[in-house]
């Protein structure tokens, strides 16, 4: 159960001071109880002025969880979106109680909600490699490309080049090798930098299956 201790607000919990204040506020908001109670599992809100926005930057969005950071243990998830002179604002937030698929199905689909027509849904939806949100994210935006943070790409091929090649002189070239891959700029470069980093890494091919097959 989450949300159960009493507020300073009289009688009422946290929760409800929650609900009240969104209600006051007049923030979008909706909630999913746990079966057969009345203790709420999934909280969704945004304000009026961020609907506008995430309907006027539609485009590109990103979505993504922080874990267990607030005394309830909740998943707080954000949907960030970007404007069009490349800023970014935050659209929505939810605190979920798990990653488990039907609560990952369950926010994207309250986000969807909020978009004035079939036209004006995201084309283009970045998260991190977990495999429940990216199924979620086919399930509810079907056209829209899932592409994956550059920071976690690079953070985990980093992780498989120390765990695998050696000695440590041959990571810094490696990376390098890996580097020029993702910062091209066409098809055509993007062909011949591959080559290089196969030849570059031609010792070590458990390494380079990894990095072409993950």
């Amino acid at each position: 159960m989450i949300f159960v201790r009493k507020s300073v607000r009289g009688d009422r919990t946290e929760m409800q001071q929650s609900m009240m204040l969104l209600e006051r506020d007049m923030y979008v908001h909706w909630s999913k109880f746990e079966e057969g109670t009345n203790v709420v599992q999934d909280l969704f809100w945004t304000h009026l002025d961020l609907v506008k926005l995430l309907n006027a930057f539609n485009i590109v969005f990103m979505m993504d969880n922080t874990y267990k950071t607030n005394r309830y243990k909740m998943l707080l998830f954000e949907v960030v979106g970007v404007t069009s002179t490349g800023l970014t604002f935050s659209a929505t937030f939810m605190l979920l109680a798990s990653e488990r698929h039907h609560n990952f199905v369950w926010a994207p689909k309250k986000l969807k909600s909020l978009f004035f027509g079939v036209d004006s849904y995201p084309k283009v939806v970045v998260s991190d490699r977990d495999i429940a949100l990216m199924n979620a994210i086919n399930v509810v935006f079907p056209k829209a490309a899932n592409l994956l943070y550059r920071f976690h790409i690079d953070k985990n091929v980093k992780a498989k080049c120390k765990m695998i090649v050696h000695p440590k002189e041959a990571w810094d070239q490696m990376m390098e090798s890996w580097e020029v891959i993702v910062d091209c700029e066409n098809v055509e470069s993007y062909e011949h930098r591959v080559e290089a980093f196969n030849v570059v890494c031609s010792p070590w091919p458990i390494f380079t299956e990894y990095v072409i097959s993950t």
